[in-house]
């Protein structure tokens, strides 16, 4: 298979999913819903539920007009209509909605002309190291204190039933190794000759993930079901079998926008999120166990002025009542809320108003993530 055609597959493959992940969450993008949204800028209002149904509406008119049509002013107006919608309310900003939009943002740089190698093939190379540096920074995310002893032994703790408390206890031991395969494979898919080793492994992992994340395991975070089989495409169409273009100067890649925006993005910024200067999703920590965390802790009156609903998000005791922001987006959405502070406090703010309280009657109470490099 050609480049040109890989490339066409990897446009109808990303729209595709994000139909799929949407339809999934559909809450976090119209309909009622008690969860706050969180915009950039306080004075935008967007519309409010039933209206929102008409962003989704136009979302998805966009997205099934760009998967037909050949010009590239639809996925330009998809593209800015993806910002506007995450402006609308940053927890729309999710991992795989940001990297499917990045996908779509570089696949506007291809010209579609099959007679331009130079093109079409910084292009492709500029998605490879795209998709690669995902897998390389959330392999480093995952070199933190907590990752194997709460997320991993969370997500394989559906296999109790299959296997013994000894062998449970030795898969727990592999997950010390999950942050070295997840480097491997994305340093493996940016080198051809080990992408033999690569793409395999990445497969599995994507399959793992789906098993256990999935309804023969823990039946959770639905959203991000179609984006590991999607990524198992997209992994496919860039690294599989791939054919050298023997017209291709390799200098032109350095002079590509494409590439300096995947660079920036992927590579650059994510770099930052080690000291907490930038965001964990938009930087690939993804099942990592290290992210920002935040409660609510709630007064007796704060919390019986709460909406009945929002109360079984909860948890009651003889000194405290602490409402889980986290657990309450993840029912409510489908979706996690993007776990920073700027959101909690969106979230704090929201309560006080609902129960006409004050900060001292419901608390915020933020867990900073661990630290990987201190600069």
């Amino acid at each position: 298979m050609r480049i040109t055609e890989r490339l066409a597959l990897i446009k109808i493959v990303t729209l595709i999913g994000i139909i799929a992940s949407v339809l999934l969450s559909i809450n976090l993008w119209a309909g009622q819903r008690w969860f706050p949204k969180a915009p950039v800028f306080d004075f935008l209002i967007g519309l409010q539920s039933p209206f929102d149904y008409i962003n989704l509406g136009i979302l998805l008119v966009l997205l099934a007009i760009s998967a037909f049509a050949r010009s590239r002013t639809p996925i330009i107006l998809l593209i800015l209509y993806c910002v506007y919608l995450c402006i609308d309310d940053q927890n729309r900003l999710q991992p795989w909605f940001y990297n499917y939009v990045l996908i779509l943002f570089i696949l506007l740089f291809y010209k579609k002309r099959v007679d331009e190698p130079n093109n079409y093939t910084t292009v492709f190379i500029s998605l490879q190291l795209l998709v690669a540096l995902i897998y390389i920074f959330s392999g480093i995310q995952k070199f933190n204190s907590f990752f194997v002893s709460d997320t991993f032994t969370w997500m394989i703790s559906s296999l109790d039933t299959v296997f013994s408390t000894r062998q449970m206890h030795l898969f727990q031991k592999f997950g010390y190794t999950v942050p070295y395969i997840e480097l491997f494979i994305g340093f493996g898919l940016l080198f051809r000759p080990f992408r033999f080793i690569a793409v395999p492994l990445v497969i599995l992992m994507h399959v793992f993930i789906l098993i256990m994340l999935g309804p023969f395991g823990k039946s959770y975070n639905y959203v991000v079901w179609p984006w590991n089989i999607i990524m198992i495409i997209i992994d496919l169409l860039l690294f599989a079998n791939v054919k050298q273009e023997r017209f291709f100067d390799i200098s032109i890649l350095f002079k590509s926008i494409s590439f300096y925006i995947v660079v920036t993005l992927m590579l650059i910024f994510p770099i930052f999120s080690f000291n907490n200067k930038y965001d964990s999703y938009l930087s690939s920590s993804l099942y990592s166990a290290n992210t920002h965390n935040c409660q609510l802790i709630l007064s007796d009156n704060a919390y019986n002025k709460l909406p009945y609903y929002l109360r079984h998000f909860v948890t009651k005791n003889d000194d405290y009542n602490i409402l889980y922001i986290k657990q309450w987006a993840i029912n409510e959405l489908k979706a996690p809320c993007v776990p920073e502070y700027r959101i909690f406090a969106n979230v704090q703010r929201y309560v006080i108003k609902l129960t006409g309280t004050n900060d001292q009657e419901v608390k915020l109470s933020f867990t900073e993530r661990e630290k990987l490099l201190d600069f």
